[in-house]
């Protein structure tokens, strides 16, 4: 009895083995992409039906470039375990191959269609040519008979109409075959695109063997995620400002490029701004050391640097390198992602950007149109505005339109909810700037200790040209200085600005007035810089 249930407890273990190894094929769509400013996750789904115990499937045709070390699976039932996952190519070389064919078969096709229009279109301006020649022939002749007094007005009027139908004939056809040829072209880029695409791809696709567990038999769906390199995504504004109600409405969009192997068709799409391929921990601290400066020989100096650059360590210039990159960008240090309300396609053609709407926000614009005499004669309007959402609005690029009118591109900064900032929204013609230099005073006191003073003394006039009244900011600076000796001094006469240090930076100054229209604003701009008689001033900066 015991060895026949020994013998049962192998048939059985057998036959699950044998359930396990036994491979079923299932086909797999793409239902869900997130896109970060670098890179996006594909998520592909498929449904399975499992039998208790273990059940390997096979999914097929994903794209042959992806990494088994980028790839994650999981079910959507918590019954289900996803055990082991396997990878290998599908060669495709007679796929491939016929596809290409297929592309440079139409390219060929679509480019002598181009030759036969423009043969044709030759043919048509050569029959211009031909009738223009009857016409010049025909009215020499008829001046002939004219001078002999043999005129046939009948047989003028028929010529007459017989070379304009001729001629408007062939006009119509030069028209029509030239619209034909622009179409042919528009075709022919594409397919020349696809071609160039298609040869930069893989010829294989991947093939993904999964081993799963089920609790029981069921049916669920199984998700495949694995990274992609060649996407990406910008934000992007059209700011419409009226300026006669002091609104600012804001459309929000994405602009996503991808050039993968594969086209994103009916997909739900997520926009995000983290870099899932960043830094993973914080940078190590390294000790610093403090040591007396030893002037060296030139020669030497090289090799000393070198040793020094590496005794500081790999981590610290990739530190650096990071946080001088951060500088540069400042801007979108926070995650955002974007859930657009509808599913989308996205079709894999890197060069050609695919704009997807986000949101639409309204905004009480405080206009101010703000001039720096001294470094343009232009003045620009500026718009400032408040995040009243509930998320931040990513930086990115902003065409502006005032009162209907596209003026320009711009850029927008990352605006936190709650924070306001000023948008520059392009030239206000209206207003008038002049600055003035009235001449400057260089003079010596002293004859022990003797001191050198500076005066520079400037004088502008802004003037508003528009209809209603407009608020002005004028900007400039007093020096600042970073040596005790050196003293700067605002003389009697200068016009009071209204702030310093504006927006925390040190020496700059504004003055504000609201100006009717026509009205004429004078502002005396002076201050004085003293310093020892013996030094010299380093250049301002």
């Amino acid at each position: 009895m015991a060895l026949r249930i020994v013998v049962f407890a192998a048939v059985a273990l057998a036959a699950v083995s044998l359930e396990a190894r036994a491979i079923e094929e299932i086909d797999s769509s793409i239902d869900a992409v997130t896109v970060y400013p670098q890179g996006a996750r594909v998520t592909r789904l498929a449904r399975v039906r499992l039998a208790k115990g273990p059940n390997r499937v096979a999914l097929t045709g994903l794209p042959g470039g992806i990494s088994l070390q980028g790839v994650q699976v999981d079910s959507a039932s918590g019954d289900v375990e996803v055990r082991a996952v396997e990878m290998d190519l599908v060669r495709q070389r007679d796929a491939y191959n016929a596809e290409i064919g297929r592309l440079a078969n139409e390219i060929a096709v679509t480019e002598h269609q181009i030759f036969v229009i423009d043969d044709d279109i030759a043919t048509a301006e050569l029959q211009l040519e031909f009738l223009k020649g009857i016409a010049r022939d025909s009215a020499s002749a008829e001046r002939l008979k004219a001078a002999g007094g043999q005129v046939d007005i009948g047989s003028w009027r028929e010529a007459l109409d017989m070379l304009g139908e001729g001629a408007a004939g062939a006009r119509s056809r030069i028209r029509g075959a030239r619209i034909d040829r622009r179409q042919l072209e528009e075709n022919l880029s594409v397919l020349e695109r696809q071609l160039r695409d298609l040869r930069g791809r893989n010829p294989a696709s991947a093939r993904l063997s999964v081993l799963l567990h089920a609790a029981h038999a069921l049916d669920t769906d199984i998700r495949v995620h694995y990274l992609q390199s060649d996407a990406s995504w910008e934000s992007g504004y059209s700011a419409y400002l009226d300026t006669r109600g002091n609104t600012l409405r804001l459309t929000h969009e994405a602009r996503v490029r991808q050039g993968t192997e594969e086209e994103w068709r009916d997909v739900q799409l997520v926009l995000s701004t983290s870099n899932p391929s960043g830094r993973m921990k914080a940078p190590e601290q390294d000790s610093r050391f403090l040591d007396v400066y030893e002037p060296v020989p030139w020669a030497d100096s090289e090799e000393r640097m070198l040793s020094r650059t590496m005794a500081l360590g790999p981590d610290l210039s990739a530190t650096d390198s990071v946080a001088r990159a951060d500088a540069r960008s400042g801007q979108n240090r926070h995650t955002v992602s974007y859930r657009p309300p509808e599913r989308t396609s996205i079709s894999n053609s890197a060069d050609q950007a695919h704009a997807v709407p986000l949101a639409e926000y309204g905004h009480r614009a405080a206009l101010v149109t703000r001039v720096t005499p001294r470094q343009s004669a232009e003045a620009f309007l500026t718009a400032r505005i408040s995040n009243e959402s509930d998320q931040p609005l990513v930086a990115g690029t902003m065409r502006v339109f005032i009162d209907g009118a596209y003026v320009g591109r711009s850029s927008f900064p990352e605006l936190l909810p709650g924070s306001a900032t000023v948008l520059p929204m392009g030239p206000d013609r209206r207003i008038g700037v002049l600055a003035i230099d009235q001449g400057g005073e260089k003079s010596s006191q002293g004859i022990l200790s003797s001191r050198t003073t500076e005066l520079t003394d400037f004088l502008f006039e802004i003037v508003n040209r528009h209809a209603t009244p407009t608020d002005i900011e004028v900007l400039d600076y007093y020096p600042v200085s970073r040596d005790e000796r050196i003293e700067v001094n605002v003389p009697r006469g200068a016009t009071s600005p209204d702030s310093t240090d504006l927006e925390e930076r040190p020496g700059v100054i504004a003055w504000r007035r609201q100006l009717e229209p026509g009205e004429r604003w004078r502002i005396v701009h002076r201050y004085e810089i003293s310093y020892p008689g013996d030094t010299l001033l380093a250049a301002q900066r």
